[in-house]
């Protein structure tokens, strides 16, 4: 049976100052296929405004593994904040399939980019993923870096501590510097 809403008034709903509207709309989302609606929603994501981009990466993860496809065609977009978003939702939702293209996306040329998709494999303890998530502990960016850190911390692998204390000795900028602190306590590994 198909929704009596209209998708356009769906999006309306969910992107909607009133918690009310917005609850009933993200209830009412689960009426629609995912054909139907990830369309409205990949449009979300290019929005100039931050706020509606935040929101629609916050509905693709309500779709959950059924967004995943149209996360990996975002993560392609030409335009790093919509990569961010994707990358974001896909490190909120999981799973094997959004593991491996986070790792893809470790290499995107905007640090942005990679900065989340190292944050999301930590959320996802994707551990099969912990030798490309340790190769940014030497990348350009200090926020990369320490994003790493955190995710191998997140991931509770013990035998990364080395990697993350040799980066931790190398660092000079102190809130990277805290953030390996912390993966390393995580990890047991800090004195």
């Amino acid at each position: 049976m198909m929704p009596e809403m209209p998708v356009g008034d769906l999006i309306a709903d969910l992107l909607s100052e009133s918690d009310i509207l917005r609850r009933t709309a993200e209830s009412s989302l689960k009426e629609f296929s995912a054909e139907v609606v990830l369309p409205e929603m990949c449009a979300l994501l290019h929005s100039p405004d931050k706020r509606i981009r935040n929101r629609g990466m916050e509905l693709f993860c309500c779709i959950g593994s059924a967004a995943v496809p149209s996360l990996a065609l975002l993560l392609n977009d030409e335009d790093w904040t919509v990569r961010y978003r994707a990358a974001e939702a896909l490190g909120i939702i999981g799973g094997d399939v959004a593991c491996a293209l986070l790792v893809t996306a470790l290499q995107d040329g905007r640090d942005h980019v990679r900065y989340m998709a190292a944050k999301g494999l930590g959320l996802s303890s994707c551990t099969g993923a912990a030798d490309a998530v340790a190769s940014l502990l030497n990348d350009e960016n200090e926020f990369v870096r320490g994003s790493a850190a955190r995710a191998l911390g997140q991931m509770n692998l013990v035998a990364y501590a080395p990697a993350i204390e040799g980066a931790l000795q190398r660092e000079t900028y102190e809130k990277t510097r805290g953030m390996m602190t912390e993966a390393l306590i995580h990890l047991g590994g800090e004195k």
